[in-house]
């Protein structure tokens, strides 16, 4: 049975409590609310109405002083395509194997994205700018979804569910060369992890420069709404898609990767219902998240919600309000890699599962912002301090912050005696969330498309297993030798990250003969390990030998190809060698990725043009 049939059966019986919504679900005389969603890239909260004072954003001040501004939103994922595809089907990604960027994979069965539900409740549902979802979508899933589509188009009296995204703040919006700033960048809050450099305070300047320009789009879109006379049965959502666009925001677990602003207007005639849940012009320090956002917008609307949905309305009792956020991080285009987080009232929790990867590693989109080449220029010169030289460097297994104390997550308390209790209750609530969700970030990405069913639960807790097994030899010994694959798999992940472990004269027998394992994925994970780790020129270049010919094995699955290119673009490796590959690409590259949707040719591109380069500087 396929994997997304399995997950898609399972999610059909997976009833994680969606709160009770509030009123009948299909009574013929209700009046429908329009639902407005405002959205915009790459922006966090800084904005005015959250206290940010070199903010300049007036038409989002008024909003929220009309409105109830949630403090403790996240996106769930920290870049945009697992992100909208987390909000748009009420599901978390990770439980059928679409949190990857930019990948493709069908959603369970019986799944239905909000304006599927939407439009056969008889809404107009239009979508003006952006999807980017990781699913093929739904055959009349939209009324309209282009750059045209308007909630004008609607038949006379017909309520609305509209999506208005804006790009003017995405990263690749505020890294232009030239440029002259509105606001300061002498007076720009640069964060602690960053280096006080003139590149990036002229970032940060026109980001919030890019934030004022959103923030005149989101009071034309509130305008066109006043001037039909359509106010007052209008609920409107402002928010961002995820963190801001500079390094160590988006794409990362922190708040300033998941933190996003959510304002939520409902106009008199529905919100009484939410009373005193709603208030206009109040703050709510309730902890909401993406995969909410569905069943929200039925409640507000009065319409039943599915089963099996992730989330539950904003507006639930307190009771039934969530306890935690749970935060995802996979592939990342061209970089594989894996992270999971989740959060209370006041810490946040991450455990890395590829701790070896830095946070820093190269990624081509990231490496054009101005801020990321003085960022690294500066750690390989020595000149950063502690905190900024974290990015660069391998990551800690557990991380712990607490969140009212340390806004930026500079100080992980994770191994603080004093912190043991709650780093545990965090690490046993993320554990079990995975558990709960048949999380696929425990096995490669290729596997998700395998014909072939998997233990979940076993690649869970290898996942979790691996964290230890760098440090102690017996269950890195046990994990090399054990049969089942996903094990050997996590085993030889925990070799990568090095550690005491590897002293162990048994750890390299094992290694050395994995070089020829069944699975490639297996053997490119423990080629890279004895590339970096082996003190032998002879086993170096065996390994290395191996990890350059996976690439080029012609049934290689695409995963496996992804895992060792990863690895050489991490490696020395000479012309000759990087331009065997190369030609290989050119001549073969269409058969690398076979059967794979196009949101994916692009990432094994990047990582063959990564291998062939005359230097680092950047």
């Amino acid at each position: 049975m396929p994997l997304m049939i399995f997950v898609g059966l399972a999610w059909v019986w997976m009833i994680l409590g969606s709160g009770g919504f509030h009123g009948p679900a299909n009574a013929q005389d209700i009046q429908r609310p329009n639902i407005l969603w405002i959205t915009c890239e790459d922006t966090g909260p800084q904005l005015g109405c959250y206290g940010d004072s070199y903010a300049t954003t007036p038409n989002l001040d008024s909003l929220a002083q009309r409105s109830l501004m949630f403090t403790r939103c996240w996106s769930n994922a920290p870049v945009c395509a697992p992100a909208r595809t987390t909000l748009i089907a009420g599901l978390y990604p990770t439980s059928y194997g679409a949190q990857h960027m930019r990948s493709s994979v069908p959603l369970p069965a019986g799944a239905r994205p909000l304006p599927a539900i939407l439009r056969q409740a008889g809404y107009y549902c239009s979508n003006n700018s952006k999807e980017d979802y990781n699913f093929p979508k739904p055959q009349g899933m939209w009324d309209d979804s282009s750059n045209k589509a308007h909630w004008r188009n609607r038949k006379p009296g017909q309520p609305f569910f509209a999506v208005f995204n804006t790009t003017l703040t995405h990263e690749g919006q505020i890294r232009k060369r030239p440029y002259r700033p509105t606001h300061d960048p002498k007076l720009a809050p640069i964060p602690p992890y960053h280096p006080d450099d003139p590149e990036v305070r002229l970032d940060w300047a026109q980001y919030y420069d890019r934030i004022s320009e959103m923030d005149a789009f989101v009071g034309d879109q509130l305008q066109d709404l006043q001037k039909a006379g359509l106010a007052d049965s209008t609920i409107v959502f402002f928010f961002g898609d995820h963190g801001c666009g500079l390094p160590r925001g988006k794409r990362w677990l922190y708040q300033s990767g998941l933190h996003v602003p959510m304002i939520v207007h409902i106009p008199k005639a529905f919100s009484e219902r939410f009373k005193p849940m709603y208030r206009e012009g109040a703050t709510s320090g309730r902890l909401v998240a993406f995969v909410d956002l569905l069943p929200t917008v039925l409640d507000l609307c009065q319409l039943t919600s599915p089963e099996g949905l992730h989330g539950r309305s904003f507006f639930v009792p307190e009771i039934d309000a969530n306890r935690y956020l749970y935060g995802f991080r996979d592939r990342m285009d061209e970089r594989v890699d894996s992270s999971r987080a989740l959060r209370d009232d006041r810490y946040l929790y991450i455990r890395n599962f590829m701790p070896d990867r830095p946070q820093g590693s190269y990624l081509n989109y990231m490496f054009q912002t101005p801020t990321t080449q003085a960022w690294k220029r500066k750690f390989d010169a020595g000149e950063l301090n502690d905190v900024q030289k974290v990015f660069w460097e391998p990551k800690a297994i557990e991380e712990l912050y607490d969140i009212q104390s340390d806004p930026y997550q500079v100080r992980n308390l994770a191994a603080d005696p004093e912190h043991q209790a709650i780093r545990q209750e965090l690490a046993d609530a993320l554990k079990s969330k995975m558990h709960q969700l048949q999380d696929t970030g425990a096995i490669p990405e290729d596997w998700i498309r395998n014909e072939r069913k998997q233990d979940m639960g076993l690649a869970i807790d290898a996942a979790w297993r691996s964290g230890q097994a760098h440090r102690d030899a017996e269950v890195l010994v046990s994990m090399l030798q054990s049969a089942q694959v996903i094990e050997r798999y996590w085993g030889a992940v925990a070799l990568r990250a090095g550690g005491v472990a590897m002293s162990d004269e048994r750890v390299w027998n094992l290694s050395l003969g994995l070089l020829n394992d069944p699975s490639l994925d297996v053997r490119a994970v423990v080629a890279e390990s004895v590339v970096r780790y082996s003190q032998q020129a002879e086993q170096k270049s065996q390994a290395l030998n191996v990890l350059l010919e996976i690439p080029l094995q012609k049934d290689a699955p695409w995963g496996a190809r992804m895992i060792a290119l990863n690895a050489l673009c991490d490696l020395e490796i000479s012309n000759q060698q990087a331009a065997r590959i190369q030609d290989a690409f050119e001549r073969d590259g269409k058969s690398w990725s076979r059967s794979l949707p196009d949101r994916y040719s692009e990432y094994l591109t990047r990582l063959v043009s990564r291998l062939v380069r005359a230097d680092d500087a950047q």
